[in-house]
């Protein structure tokens, strides 16, 4: 199988290509990067420098044209700029690939990056309606559907699951995972397909780190490029990202690991083989 991945890739912080290429490996995919920006650390990073990769990204597309290349799946993550945006789309118009996950990256705890404006949310929007899987945190998945966050905040946790089966209800996407939702001691996974609903919870660590949304969209792809249901995958999933969390939560009690540095998640891809 082999399956392009369009995200940025930087140099510390386990996310995005730095945490789905060996996510998508450890499944038996060939991912194969085409990176929209490349940085020395990941934005939560006191100091990062950047290279926007629009200009390369557009010759991806004639290259791999002209070399035959064929593809399973697109998969993509952080795009920065509208010129991204659009040359992603030229490669997702040109492969017809069978299998798109769209992890539509704008925002958390209820607003849009700083990056980001109401005309690239217009663009993601529109750009997010084709996709077959979408991975939205709770605030993407609000930001892209218009849903009033401050609203949501404030409902009880039967209310807020409610409005969150409306909302994948409303999302375009066959298979919807929304992610980040706080409820009751859990963190947990809205995860709607073609309809039905289910909540996935694993239980809340100590701390918040950078790279999660991105390692559970990279093995959500990979497990569905392998032909395996949402339902059977979830289980594998939670049980790989707790494990995650839990390392990191230690590390950071024993060790002094900021944040920052993402979830050791190298400890764990044996979970992620052992299911192959």
């Amino acid at each position: 199988m082999r399956a392009a991945v369009i995200q940025d890739i930087s140099g510390l912080g386990r996310c995005s290509l730095a945490a789905a290429l060996p996510v998508l490996a450890a499944l038996g995919v060939q991912a194969c990067p085409v990176p929209t920006a490349v940085l020395t650390s990941q934005t939560g990073f006191r100091r990062f420098a950047q290279l926007d990769c629009a200009p390369l990204m557009e010759e991806f597309t004639p290259v791999w044209r002209e070399l035959n290349v064929n593809l399973d799946g697109v998969y993509t993550g952080f795009m920065g700029t509208p010129r991204q945006l659009a040359a992603a789309q030229a490669l997702i118009d040109a492969f017809h690939s069978p299998l798109l996950l769209i992890d539509p990256v704008l925002g958390d705890d209820g607003a849009l990056y700083p990056c980001f404006d109401n005309a690239f949310l217009s663009a993601m929007r529109q750009f997010a309606a084709q996709a077959d899987i979408l991975t939205p945190n709770v605030t993407e998945a609000c930001l892209l559907t218009g849903t009033d966050y401050a609203q949501f905040a404030a409902m009880d946790e039967e209310s807020q699951r409610g409005m969150l089966e409306q909302i994948c209800a409303a999302l375009p996407a066959k298979i919807t995972a929304i992610t980040g939702w706080h409820c009751g001691g859990d963190v947990c996974t809205v995860l709607s397909n073609h309809g039905k609903t289910i909540v996935y919870k694993s239980p809340a660590v100590e701390g918040s780190y950078s790279g999660t949304g991105d390692l559970f969209a990279a093995c959500l792809f990979g497990y569905l490029l392998r032909g395996e249901t949402p339902e059977a995958a979830m289980p594998n999933i939670m049980a790989f990202l707790e494990a995650c969390l839990r390392s990191a939560s230690a590390d950071a009690r024993t060790s002094n690991v900021p944040a920052e540095e993402g979830v050791p998640f190298e400890r764990h891809l044996n979970l992620l083989i052992h299911s192959s």
